[in-house]
Formats: structure tokens, sequence, C-alpha cells
């Protein structure tokens, strides 16, 4: 099976960080599964201001609408731990959609009770606590700890830079630290520092799991593709995810000129 994996990260800018989540996500999932490892044009450019981070979601939902039109995937994965574009993709895709921050908050559910988030940045925190309380685990959130790299890119240098690679390391486990100390039974560390010591081989902090999210997202997505191949169904089509009707795709497509939808 083929499975559309998206970061939003630059294919240019943050190329090191790509083929590095590339090599965690193939040594997870069976040998006849190809997973896709996709960046956009110019992601996480300041993705911690709301307008910024638009632009790419954008993007990632025009990947969406190509890949429910040339088909050939057996899964969409949204790896960014915003989870850009989640209900409007499941509202389009007739595959499973499937997300960073759903997969593994309800995964750290299931191996304790209140969970940590270790985030890029301070402005961001606001944003990192509205993803679960809105995924109804508002009592299961512990912490949400921010890195001092406002700079998500530079981190990217991480990955060939071993001096900047420590530092990375060493802020991630302060920052984790501190989550441990407000309750967190698990943690949670997206992006390049959560990549970094995936690498290293780092599942656990003071007895702590930190999750292996990227792993994890990939092989989540293609268990669940398996029983989308079993059972037919990957999505409820009542209320939240309902799908529009053809007809009215077909009239968006046209006053938009979107042509990912004129075939409704």
């Amino acid at each position: 099976m083929r499975i559309w994996y998206q970061l939003l990260s630059s294919e240019t800018g943050m190329k090191n960080f790509l083929a590095a989540t590339k090599k965690l996500v193939d040594r997870a999932v069976m040998p006849d599964t190809v997973v896709e490892v996709r960046g956009t044009t110019q992601g996480v450019l300041g993705d911690q201001y709301r307008l910024f981070y638009n632009y790419d979601t954008r993007e990632v939902i025009d990947n969406g609408l190509r890949v429910r039109r040339e088909g050939g995937y057996a899964a969409f994965v949204l790896a960014n731990s915003l989870d850009p574009a989640l209900v409007e993709l499941r509202e389009m895709l007739d595959i499973p959609v499937v997300s960073f921050m759903e997969v593994n908050c309800f995964t750290a559910c299931m191996m304790g009770d209140r969970f940590g988030l270790i985030i890029p940045n301070r402005k961001m925190i606001p944003r990192y606590r509205e993803i679960p309380i809105g995924y109804g685990l508002r009592d299961r959130l512990a912490a949400c700890e921010p890195l001092f790299f406002d700079d998500v890119r530079k981190q990217d240098d991480a990955f060939t830079d071993p001096a900047l690679a420590e530092a990375v390391v060493s802020e991630t486990m302060k920052a984790a630290r501190r989550a441990i100390e407000q309750g967190s039974e698990v943690l949670i560390a997206p992006g390049p520092p959560g990549a970094l010591l995936a690498q290293r081989g780092i599942f656990q902090i003071d007895g702590v799991p930190l999750l292996d999210t990227y792993t994890l997202l990939a092989k989540t997505a293609e268990t669940l593709a398996v029983m989308h191949r079993l059972t037919g169904v990957c999505v409820s089509r009542h209320m939240l995810y309902e799908s529009p009707p053809k007809e009215l795709v077909r009239k968006v497509a046209f006053a938009y000129k979107v042509d990912a939808l004129r075939d409704g």
C-alpha cells in the first residue's frame, strides 16, 4: 500500500528533518507499505502566527484534493502536530485521514492518566492547549512546556551539526522534566526535537514514556488502511465528517476555480 505522509516543513528548508522522519517511519511499516514523506513549499516559516500557518494549511488541502482526484493511496497522514485541515480532509477523502495529535494524545491516554506536550515555543502554548481540549482531553493534559527556539527551521541544522543537536536535546530534556514535575505520565514531543530523541533511541525520560510520535503515526495509518480494506469503512458520514453533495462540490469548484473538485 501507499501512504501519503504530509509534514508542514519545507521540502527545501527542512530537508534533513524530512529525511530523518522517513527513516523513522520506514523501520516500522510492513515491507509492502510505501510511506511517501512529503513537505510543503515554504512550510513552518513562522507557524506560531496563525495567519502564516493558514497558507501552509491551504497547500495541505490542495495535496489532499490531489490524492482524492488521482487515487492510489490507502491513507493520508497529517504529520504536523497542529493537525491542519483534519475536518476538511475527512469531509472529502474516502480513505483514512490520520492526524498527529489525535493519534498521539489518545495513545498517551492508553499509557498513563495524564500527558505532557513539549512544544516549539512559548507563542504556541494557547494553540497546543486548544487541540487536546478539542478532543475532549482537558483533564488528561497535564502540561504544555515550550522550548526556546522561535525559529523552528533552524532546528533542521541539528541533524548535521552535533553541537546544535546536543543543545536541542538538552533543551527538550529540560522541558520534559518540567512537564513531569506538573504530573505528566507520558510525553509527546513533535518536530525535530522528537525526531532527534527517537534517532538516539530515547523513549523514556526519568522513567516517563516519550512517544515515538512519527513512527506511531505511520503504523497507525497502516493499520487503519488495513481495517478500511477489510470493512469498507474509514469515517463516519453522520454530522461532523458528512461529505458535501456532488452538485455543491461542482458549484464550489466553479466559483473558486478549484480544478481538483470539478468532477464533484
